[in-house]
């Protein structure tokens, strides 16, 4: 099956950059936006982490302009006793799911497509596939296809690294 969409902006990628693009693009545009990502929930590479990594900076200060993560709460114990919170990997993920359910998809501009891979755009149609399904859709970008997976992770025997 085949499916005709059309939107301002489609989004590859449901990390960081491209859940921080969309929630920008919501504050200062009237803007549509269809976000697809080959994974089954948001998150980035999150999902493919080790469980034991947590964030490298204070959980207050990533994520989404619109929407705090962490609470600025500081460490009591551990090795970042004295210091802002660090979130694990899955308070990361629940985060970005938080942003998708709580802000991205009630505001009526975005349409989410996970388990979904970018094809091709040619002349300002995309084309993605639904891993699960196969079906195919094609999208008029009247904007920009945006593709924040540049800088992907390639994963091999749990090793990551980023290629490009």
């Amino acid at each position: 099956m085949q499916e005709r969409l059309e939107t301002d902006y489609l989004v590859v990628g449901t990390g960081a950059v491209g859940m921080a693009f969309t929630d920008t693009l919501l504050d200062e545009s009237n803007a549509d936006v269809i976000i697809i990502d080959n994974h089954h929930q948001p998150g980035g590479h999150w999902n493919d982490a080790y469980s034991f990594v947590r964030l490298h900076q204070p959980s207050h200060f990533y994520g989404v302009a619109s929407t705090p993560l962490g609470s600025m709460r500081i460490d009591e114990s551990g090795h970042n006793k004295g210091y802002l919170e660090l979130a694990t990997g899955n308070e990361v993920q629940s985060y970005f799911e938080k942003v998708m359910r709580e802000r991205f998809l009630p505001s009526g501009r975005v349409r989410y497509f996970p388990m979904s891979e970018w094809l091709s755009t040619e002349a300002g149609i995309a084309k993605f596939k639904n891993l699960l399904s196969g079906d195919i859709f094609e999208v008029a970008v009247k904007q920009k296809v945006v593709d924040t997976t540049y800088f992907k992770p390639q994963c091999l025997r749990g090793m990551c690294v980023a290629i490009r």
